[in-house]
């Protein structure tokens, strides 16, 4: 069989390779020759060291966002209709005269690259995709826009589906060469608004959510630069997945975090029935947190006596009861008011102890201003006052005591929940915090603020708020199907501007709180500048043969949502292996191990994780073998699958049929079912 013939212009378009990657070397050599220049200035001004330092780390930051590793520089070529060439790669690189060697993927020249369509060609003639290994060119697809293109309307399939069959590992690669025209419309989308991608599994949603964060920050530097960029994902494990994408895309200062990253320090550490999960995270308990908040803001029932360098000072209950009243029309947090009240209950004492002191003495009393404002403000009397009226919150305390206490709970969520939800919500004092108590905790530390603030209020009328949260210029939420309306006012209350993006699939919702549709999701949202659903329709990920099992369960599980198209027809049947689960998952982590490539992970229903891992003979640093939940597993891909036990996997899930539908489609090449008892009827015959 004769070997293929390589294309004849192979030699010319690895000297142009070659020579734009010697250029991008030599200002990656200028850049660090300026930082080490800087650096060894010797400056004594603060000025001057301060400018220094700055210019120092910012020729460094150059050199590093020029530093594209093993990745390949160069990826593509276009050529107008009009005889306009240009090279498409992953940064931009100029010759010595400003002229473009390499145009950014993100710059609106490079936008044809990814869109032009037969149908419409956006001004191109021809359209070139490069494989590289490296500096290496391996091979080199043409096509003439002019003709039709693949089925699916894939560009650079060839590109495409070496990419896709290249063995995983344990981090992301970005998809910058082979993006798609519909992905690259998600990607080049506005940056003002809310942006929901609907996408299933395998349509490269993830790596597109992280692909626009490259595109906004580079689009829009400077309002990102000052007002940050957060990625929120559902795992730890998957953050750890997707964190060399952005620095692989000249990135850096992307904030990635899982919601208890951003909650009030509450380490999880329970697992929480399902049925009480999805209680705590109904928009419901906003206004139970309300009500317990404001529960703690009484009146006295009293006058204070307050005796002080033997003047008796008093504030009659009327006066507190009007206090009491300013500060709940105020719309500060709890905690910012208690320090108003503390301030006002101190001038007020003291302009008693001034008028007393000179009908006393005949002058100011002893004690000067400053020094008994602060003694006052000390006082055991005003101290205990204040904690009877508006006593000093945390959110873990007001959540443990409100959910412990059946008295408690049951006149605070009064006319909001049911008496069968209040029994439910109800904990041993002491009780570990679980996932599902991240969004009521931070809900609750919106309303407290800090119990400290980092100065004593003076006013009622102080605008300035010492309880702001961190928020950013654009948030980016990845398996946002699973997020409870209380985990969505958690995001919304972090953005800036309303700028958001979600990425999810509906049909793979497999939390105790799904909502029903991407409707339901955005109402929990920012609108001020609009909301907008956009589509992936194409399955890359998942071979055909594959994709075919997992449709069968997605019909069973959801009959009114449809898969999307697989790219890749064909492909390993699934394998069934009946008998002992363990004995089969050990013997495929030994021969996973053995091909030297590639992962594997084991997904197993939560009671059977312990003996899975044994049998894998692995843990959480296995760069080969993982054994995961279906929560775990979620936005992750591996080359093998081995789904344990389908059918206790699904008795053991909330939702059921769509834990499955999710297992099956993590893989890239096979999938294996290791079962010792009954199948589910949708996988009988298979």
């Amino acid at each position: 069989m004769t070997e293929p013939r390589a294309h004849p212009d192979l030699p010319a378009e690895q000297a142009y390779i070659d020579a734009a990657y010697d250029r991008l070397d030599e200002i990656r050599e200028e850049a660090i020759a300026r930082a080490n220049e800087r650096a060894r200035q010797h400056e004594t001004a603060f000025q001057l060291v301060y400018e220094r330092d700055v210019a120092v780390r910012f020729a460094l930051e150059r050199a590093r966002s020029l530093d594209v590793g093993d990745e390949s520089l160069i990826f593509g070529r276009t050529d107008s209709e009009h005889d306009e060439r240009y090279y498409i790669g992953r940064r931009a690189v100029f010759d010595e005269q400003r002229r473009p060697l390499v145009v950014d993927w993100r710059v609106p020249a490079a936008e044809p690259f990814y869109r032009a369509t037969g149908r419409h060609p956006l001004g191109l003639a021809m359209r070139r995709h490069f494989l590289c290994e490296g500096r290496r060119l391996l091979s080199i697809e043409d096509e003439r826009l002019s003709e039709s293109g693949t089925e699916l309307g894939l560009a650079g399939s060839g590109a495409l589906l070496a990419a896709m069959e290249r063995p995983r590992t344990r981090q992301m690669r970005d998809i910058v060469a082979t993006v798609q025209a519909e992905q690259d419309m998600v990607i080049r989308d506005e940056l003002s608004g809310v942006l929901a991608v609907q996408g299933g599994p395998g349509t490269g949603k993830t790596a597109v959510a992280l692909h626009r964060a490259a595109y906004l920050l580079f689009t829009h530097r400077q309002k990102l630069a000052r007002q940050g960029l957060l990625v929120v994902g559902p795992t730890r494990r998957f953050l750890r997945y997707i964190d060399q994408v952005l620095p692989a895309l000249g990135e850096g200062g992307v904030l990635l975090a899982t919601l208890g990253d951003l909650a009030p320090s509450a380490r999880v550490e329970r697992y929480e029935e399902p049925a009480v999960a999805r209680i705590k995270g109904d928009v419901r308990m906003a206004r139970v947190v309300a009500r317990a908040v404001k529960l703690r803001q009484r009146p006295l029932g009293r006058a204070l006596n307050v005796n002080f360098d033997d003047v008796k000072l008093t504030l009659h209950k009327k006066e507190l009861d009007g206090l009491i009243a300013a500060a709940r029309r105020n719309r500060r947090s709890h905690n910012a008011r208690r320090w108003m009240l503390l301030s006002i209950m101190v001038d007020k004492l003291y302009a008693r102890y001034v008028k007393q002191s000179k009908n006393l003495y005949g002058a100011v009393g002893r004690v000067r201003r400053k020094d008994a404002r602060n003694e006052l403000r000390a006082h055991p009397a005003v101290i205990g006052a204040l904690n009877e009226m508006w006593p000093a919150l945390t959110p873990q305390e007001l959540v443990a005591q409100l959910l412990s206490s059946r008295e408690q709970l049951a006149a605070t969520a009064k006319g909001i929940l049911r008496r069968e939800e209040i029994n439910r919500l109800l904990r041993t004092e002491g009780d570990a915090w679980t996932g599902s108590d991240v969004p009521l905790l931070d809900e609750t530390q919106t309303r407290l603020g800090i119990v400290e603030p980092r100065r004593k209020v003076a006013t009622l009328d102080d605008d300035d708020d010492p309880d702001e949260l961190d928020t950013y210029g654009h948030i980016i939420v990845d398996e946002a199907q699973d997020l409870s309306p209380m985990a969505l006012r958690m995001i919304a209350r972090r953005s800036r501007t309303g700028s958001i993006t979600l990425v999810g699939d509906v049909a793979q919702a497999i939390s105790s709180t799904p909502l029903s549709s991407w409707d339901e999701i955005l109402e929990q949202l920012p609108q001020r500048d609009g909301t907008r659903l956009r589509q992936l329709t194409v399955n890359y990920r998942t071979p055909g043969a594959i994709m075919d099992v997992a449709t069968l369960v997605l019909t069973e599980a959801a009959p009114d949502l449809h898969p999307p198209r697989s790219a890749r027809e064909g492909g390993e049947p699934i394998t069934f292996e009946p008998g002992d689960p363990a004995a089969t998952v050990a013997r495929l982590a030994k021969e996973q191990r053995a091909r030297d490539e590639g992962t594997l992970a084991v997904i197993a229903p939560h009671s059977m994780l312990g003996d899975m891992t044994v049998a894998a003979d692995t843990n959480e640093e296995d760069e080969v073998v993982a054994v995961l939940s279906v929560e775990e597993a979620k936005g992750l891909e591996f080359d093998s699958v081995v789904v344990v036990e389908p059918a206790q996997l699904i008795e053991e899930s909330l939702q059921g049929m769509r834990a499955l539908y999710v297992a099956m489609t993590r893989a890239t090449q096979r999938v294996t079912v290791a079962y010792d008892g009954r199948l589910p009827r949708v996988l009988q015959g298979v």
